[in-house]
């Protein structure tokens, strides 16, 4: 197939769209940092998203059939990955979630996460039953508790609560009748109490924050408070690129990472909140016409996994940061600065691109 036509297969509006919200990435990670000593930290983030897109790239040339048909290889070498975090794994702000090899660290959790929905395309695409029945149903939330369980223990329980997008999917995509979604939804909520014992200290801490920001404005409330005066200091166009008082004074904790979104509000203000907004929005309507037009049952659940991965962390992302949730470390998609994050959202989108391009059966 010549390179013309190759191209011409490939939805550009959907690969524009990604790179242009990464772009937006590096330049927040530039603003939040370029006056401390963080200021290393906008080129590893540059350095992240070039291997990113080189991986999307990547994704984008296998054939997700032959992915899937290696995705229990893959998903299998990811959970032993995640026991090795939690047996050797160097505790890090209160959490065992990276595997350092000297200055260089990764997230096993952040690639379980493709792992994952790559095992359950396979699995979906092998079973063509309109519902699935109690064993088959039991099967897939394995699949999904395992990583799930071993995150949890880390414990990182956002990290862990992320994967809830491909429950969703599962239950939606897989034909669950609606008695079984009662019964889900009914566990769920029993469960809430009874999880709350488990909580570490910190997470207690938070969700009490959440409750009450003001009960410590100076300590473990201080995030949630200043995020929001950043937020919402912005006005309509903003302080200006550079210009924000709540980043340049240093009185935004974490404003590269959880909290971008807090540094784009302030020095872009209402417009550019929009702006980025409307091109996640855009970005999930391309690829829910690309899981629309998908040839095949395995590659119309991938994407919609994929797609509530990205779905689910913007949501979570920005409602920490206006107060509507408690504090959690769920990235911005292709903004936070993050190596494991930035790398898995471009394998996200190389995997989208991958099914809307073998959509054709000559390809």
């Amino acid at each position: 197939m010549s390179v013309e036509r190759t191209l011409s297969r490939i939805d550009v509006n959907l690969l524009a769209t990604a790179l242009i919200i990464a772009a937006i990435g590096c330049t927040l990670v530039y603003s939040a940092t370029h006056f401390s000593p963080d200021a290393p930290l906008y080129r590893r983030q540059v350095i992240w998203t070039l291997i990113g897109i080189i991986l999307m790239m990547v994704f984008i040339a296998v054939d997700y059939h032959a992915l899937m048909e290696i995705s229990p290889f893959l998903y299998g070498m990811g959970l032993c990955l995640l026991g090795y975090v939690l047996v050797w794994g160097r505790l890090t702000r209160n959490v065992k979630s990276w595997i350092h090899i000297g200055s260089f660290q990764f997230q096993p959790s952040e690639f379980m996460k493709i792992f994952t929905a790559l095992l359950i395309a396979k699995y979906f695409d092998s079973n063509d039953r309109a519902y699935l029945n109690f064993r088959t149903f039991f099967a897939v939330m394995a699949i999904i508790g395992a990583p799930v369980l071993l995150i949890a223990i880390q414990p990182a329980v956002g990290s862990a609560a992320s994967f809830l997008p491909l429950v969703g999917v599962a239950m939606f995509f897989g034909g669950i009748k609606p008695r079984y979604w009662l019964i889900a939804i009914l566990c769920f909520l029993i469960a809430l109490p009874i999880g709350w014992h488990y909580l570490k200290p910190f997470q207690k801490e938070r969700i009490k924050i959440f409750l009450d920001p003001a009960r410590d404005p100076l300590g473990s409330g201080y995030q949630v408070m200043q995020a929001k005066i950043a937020t919402g200091s912005g006005g309509i166009t903003g302080k200006g690129f550079l210009h924000g008082t709540q980043v340049n004074l240093e009185y935004l904790p974490a404003r590269h990472t959880d909290f971008i979104f807090s540094v784009l509000g302030e020095e872009w203000g209402f417009v550019g909140v929009v702006v980025v907004l409307t091109l996640y929005l855009f970005l999930i309507l391309e690829s829910l016409a690309v899981a629309k037009a998908a040839r095949d049952r395995g590659g119309t659940f991938l994407v919609l996994s994929l797609i509530c991965f990205f779905i689910f962390h913007i949501l979570i992302n920005v409602s920490m940061q206006i107060g509507l949730l408690p504090v959690t470390g769920i990235p911005l998609p292709l903004i936070s600065y993050g190596g494991s994050a930035t790398m898995m959202f471009f394998m996200a989108i190389g995997l989208i691109l991958n099914v809307d391009f073998r959509k054709f059966v000559n390809v």
